[in-house]
């Protein structure tokens, strides 16, 4: 039996014998055995709606709660990682991208970037077709951007509050790896199927990415307009010139 086990059962048994002498030295003083097991059979019969309020009620309220402020603190660090490197790298990649279909979501605006846009941003993102032609992304500018951004990633891999975040986490675990590819890998001597390669990495970054982005999206709609603003005006889907992206957006919201 273990330790703890053990005390915990031997506390148990001290409390209940101690309730007992209680009672007893209740019924020496009063001489009220009628009454004493009247209370008695009272407070036995309250515990189970005392386990119900305070194990179920109270415990999911402060549960839930609890779980706003995690879900918060994570959307913190999602939108740090976004700011500083997130954005540019889905930039970097979105220049390769085979088919372009991703870019129809450029002309929505802050008032039309509603609860059923985003259901249909979503229900595309996971259709998607990620094939992106390699010619025309920069390697060698993705990898110096991640090298540059190396301590952060290890950071927010090593929080374990992003533990409850697993796409998250998975698509961090994607990107150290190709990082890790592009460091080992990608050189002027580089062979073919090595490249085919990188090519498979980047897509799948791709697809994370652009997942977390818009869930990102939506959580700043709903909670931080101004945020929210300025994430659509560096919209790496919306290729359009970043002074027509200004007028549109910040005049959207006044």
């Amino acid at each position: 039996m273990k330790k703890r086990t053990k005390e915990t059962i031997l506390i148990g048994i001290g409390l209940v014998l101690l309730s007992v002498i209680l009672h007893y030295v209740h019924v020496l003083i009063f001489k009220d055995v009628h009454h004493t097991m009247i209370f008695l059979v009272a407070d036995i019969a309250f515990i189970p709606l005392e386990v119900f309020f305070t194990t179920i009620v109270i415990d999911k309220m402060l549960e839930r709660r609890e779980k706003e402020h995690l879900l918060e603190k994570l959307n913190m660090l999602i939108g740090l990682f976004y700011t500083e490197l997130g954005t540019k790298l889905l930039s970097d990649i979105v220049k390769g991208d085979a088919h372009g279909v991703m870019a129809n979501h450029r002309t929505i605006t802050a008032d039309t970037w509603c609860d059923k846009s985003f259901a249909k941003l979503h229900e595309d993102i996971l259709q998607y077709d990620y094939e992106i032609n390699i010619d025309k992304i920069n390697l060698k500018d993705i990898r110096n951007r991640l090298d540059d951004n190396k301590d952060l990633l290890i950071n927010l891999i090593s929080n374990g509050n992003l533990l409850e975040h697993e796409t998250f986490t998975e698509m961090l675990m994607t990107i150290m790896h190709l990082k890790e590819e592009l460091d080992t890998r990608y050189c002027e001597e580089i062979e073919e199927y090595e490249i085919k390669h990188i090519e498979k990495d980047l897509m799948a970054v791709y697809k994370y990415l652009t997942i977390e982005w818009a869930e990102y999206m939506k959580y700043l709609s709903r909670n931080y307009p101004s945020l929210y603003c300025k994430a659509l005006i560096n919209n790496p889907f919306d290729n359009r010139d970043k002074r027509v992206k200004d007028k549109c957006f910040l005049e959207s919201i006044k």
